[in-house]
């Protein structure tokens, strides 16, 4: 019952650090998947190894398998945001797993402060997934335009 009461502990400290982070949701992905990474490691550990020594070795592999998805979707979000202030077509290649992320800007809304950028990603030279996200230069208060 007191492992119970601990993951039930972990699990509701990791939500709430997880609910300061998401005000700029997409900025703060690597602390996000640390946080969410540490609480579904914590209680998996519990599950499987029914004592404390499981639950913290459950949280800290969870919290490094988090962070390091996290901080991936954090560098694609960064190299569309470049994009967007540079005004300039953005590459980043990683030559050993021959992938590329391609981020093009689209014209500025001066009305919104606002850029459409196209990111796409290539794997082994073929496009795998294209898509268009809004990039704005402060927060957006409303969805109106």
């Amino acid at each position: 019952m007191k492992l119970f009461k601990s993951s039930v502990f972990i699990i509701i400290a990791l939500v709430l650090l997880i609910s300061c982070a998401s005000r700029h949701s997409h900025y703060y992905n690597t602390q996000r998947g640390a946080a969410i990474g540490a609480g579904i490691g914590a209680f998996s550990g519990s599950l499987i190894g029914r004592d404390a020594e499981a639950t913290l070795i459950g949280a800290g592999v969870g919290t490094l398998l988090g962070a390091i998805v996290g901080n991936a979707v954090d560098q694609q979000h960064q190299i569309m945001r470049e994009a967007a202030l540079t005004n300039k077509r953005l590459v980043y290649y990683d030559h050993k797993e021959n992938y590329a992320i391609e981020a093009i800007p689209g014209p500025k809304d001066q009305h919104t402060k606002c850029r459409k950028v196209t990111k796409r990603e290539w794997d082994k030279g073929y496009l795998v997934s294209e898509r268009v996200e809004e990039i704005c230069e402060g927060e957006k208060l409303t969805g109106e335009y």
